[in-house]
């Protein structure tokens, strides 16, 4: 299989460069977009290894920008997949092994636009099973590249969040499919964990935190593709909104910088409206 790989960083870690050894193998080509500002320096070993390519520029220029930028120098080298990574995502060899055999094995994959694995709830076995579906997360998402110039790249007006659902969004509606194998695993975090007190329960749970600026991005760009899509896929959005409202309401209860939050959800909605997209300024 004709793949390259794109792991997006900001400011790795020594886990980092950990987690792109359990993919690497799998990759001729491995391009390294680092969104660390300013520059930072890699371990020698990744410098030194040929399959790599690292591609910086002392600036945080996002996800989509990112991604289109490898996904067009990766066709351009005459790649034919693309698998995307988080800095802090992970496999288990026999999971990205199957995945792998999968996408080769899977019928009329070249009308497939991307495929994407579990990354919740860990499976009890690893096998084929796949379903249709219509999100897939980037990280862990193997892109087709024949398909991305029909599809038309992703939408840099995002910056982050939302990215690879927009162009799931799109790519469906272009007659294209979004698969995804139920029985792989990928090892993948969002945001911040902490074990809280619940104030309705008296249970202790596990939450999932964003700074401020992160739920801005979160918020604004929920805006936009919820006008953007709200006619097509009504049952996404409104579980979106559900999660959004969640993560909001978890940082209101149990997180300082409240008024912090406010303040930016509502430069959002501002934001939204006056057309201000990209990558915030302050």
């Amino acid at each position: 299989m004709n793949i390259a790989g794109l792991v997006i960083t900001f400011y790795p870690t020594k886990e980092t460069f950990e987690n792109i050894q359990t993919y690497l193998p799998y990759c001729n080509r491995l391009y390294i977009a680092d969104n660390s500002d300013p520059n930072i320096i890699f371990p020698e070993e990744i410098y030194n290894n040929p399959k790599i390519k690292i591609i910086g520029d002392g600036e945080n220029k996002g996800i989509a920008e990112r991604l289109n930028h490898v996904a067009r120098a990766a066709e351009n080298e005459g790649f034919e997949w693309l698998l995307t990574m988080d800095q802090d995502s992970f496999f288990d060899q026999e999971n990205i092994t199957k995945y792998i055999d999968c996408i080769q094995a899977f019928n009329k994959k070249d009308r497939v636009a991307m495929f994407g694995i579990e990354t919740e709830k860990q499976p009890s076995e690893i096998n084929n099973t796949f379903q249709k579906t219509t999100m897939l997360i980037t990280s862990g998402s193997i892109l087709n590249l024949f398909l991305y110039p029909a599809i038309g790249g992703f939408d840099e007006n995002l910056f982050i969040d939302e990215v690879d659902h927009e162009y799931c969004f799109r790519a469906i509606q272009k007659g294209f499919d979004i698969i995804k194998f139920t029985n792989i695993f990928l090892h993948h975090h969002l945001g911040m964990q902490q074990s809280f007190r619940s104030l309705k329960s008296m249970q202790t749970t596990e939450r999932t935190f964003h700074s401020p600026i992160r739920l801005y991005y979160m918020f604004r760009n929920f805006l936009y593709i919820s006008d953007k899509y709200k006619k097509y896929f009504p049952a996404e959005l409104k579980l979106k909104k559900t999660d959004l409202l969640h993560r909001i309401k978890n940082h209101l209860l149990y997180r300082k910088q409240k008024l912090q939050l406010l303040k930016m959800l509502r430069k959002a909605y501002k934001d939204y409206k006056k057309n201000n997209m990209g990558k915030i300024t302050l």
